[in-house]
């Protein structure tokens, strides 16, 4: 007896930048799940400034199928990064579900996409796939530091790809027009999320991450800037600590008033003027850090994506 496929519609949002080789297997693999579990399905790629031969291997790849998808590709006029241009691929996506796929690295079974799937008809709004290997340094640490400083209660980690329901997708882009990185605003929206961890260790050795360090560390800058209050925790320390140097001063300048040993004529009072001064400096820091992230949480600057055009590989 066949198996009825799934009534829902998804989306399948993949970014694409310089993928060419191995962009033909990624398609494969996620097609090849659509197509054996889903009535209706789309494919949307985003090209985000390729240089390589990513768009032709799509083109391709699609010229081979028998069964043809549904796909959009979606030009970037330039190269945006990735949440840019992921943010882009979410806006043209319909689907009542969408997978969105940050990169073209297959490192998991095709069978985590469908358990994925079925843990959010169970009625959880964000899933994501986590690896437990092959991790980079500079992403634990960025996670690290995030996850101390994090304002809300959803920690973060890495994730290969994630299942966002509509009603998660309208529910942040109701909270701000910028979305300056998905993961801490699907993290955060108010609805229930939850992390698969699946084994990776063997296809992790086939399949190299290739964290594009430039981009992501400037992306890691504005998200921490944005979503944390890291910037404010070592202001206060700082304060904390200077603080301690003061009233370490102070006691001193008591003890001095009734010991008959001297300091040298000026350098206590040098001493807690500075003190005090970097102390007051120190509190004002935080202040306006504080102050100046209010400002920022109450409204994110205006979509920054720009399109060359959409095309319709398939219909």
């Amino acid at each position: 007896m066949l198996q009825s496929k799934e009534k829902n519609f998804v989306s399948c949002v993949i970014y694409l930048h310089d993928e060419g080789e191995r962009i033909r297997e990624f398609l494969g693999l996620v097609c090849g799940v659509m197509r054996e579990n889903f009535e209706k399905y789309e494919i949307v790629c985003v090209d985000d400034g390729c240089v390589d031969d990513t768009v032709e291997q799509v083109r391709g790849f699609l010229e081979e199928l028998a069964e043809k998808p549904v796909v959009s590709l979606i030009h970037l006029s330039y190269y945006q990064g990735m949440e840019s241009a992921m943010n882009a691929g979410r806006d043209l996506a319909v689907g009542d579900f969408l997978f969105e796929f940050d990169g073209c690295e297959a490192d998991f079974e095709p069978g985590l996409v469908m358990e994925v799937y079925r843990r959010a008809l169970e009625g959880v709004d964000v899933v994501a796939a986590a690896p437990k290997y092959g991790i980079p340094l500079s992403s634990r640490l960025f996670y690290m530091v995030y996850n101390w400083g994090n304002r809300f209660r959803e920690k973060l980690e890495q994730e290969r790809f994630r299942l966002v329901s509509r009603r998660a997708v309208n529910r942040v882009n109701q909270m701000n027009a910028y979305i300056p990185y998905r993961k801490a605003m699907y993290m955060n929206c108010g609805l229930k999320t939850d992390t698969i961890h699946y084994d990776n260790k063997e296809l992790a050795k086939k399949h190299k991450n290739r964290e594009e360090w430039g981009n992501r560390r400037a992306l890691a800058t504005d998200t921490i800037i944005i979503f944390t209050n890291v910037l404010e925790k070592i202001s206060l320390a700082v304060s904390v600590v200077l603080l301690g140097a003061l009233l370490i001063m102070f006691g001193y300048l008591v003890y001095s008033v009734f010991s008959r040993n001297r300091p040298v004529e000026g350098w206590l009072s040098i001493m807690s003027l500075m003190s005090f001064g970097f102390f007051m400096m120190s509190v004002m820091l935080t202040l306006i850090l504080k102050y100046l992230s209010v400002l920022l949480n109450m409204g994110f600057k205006r979509q920054r994506y720009v399109i060359e055009g959409v095309e319709k590989l398939t219909s």
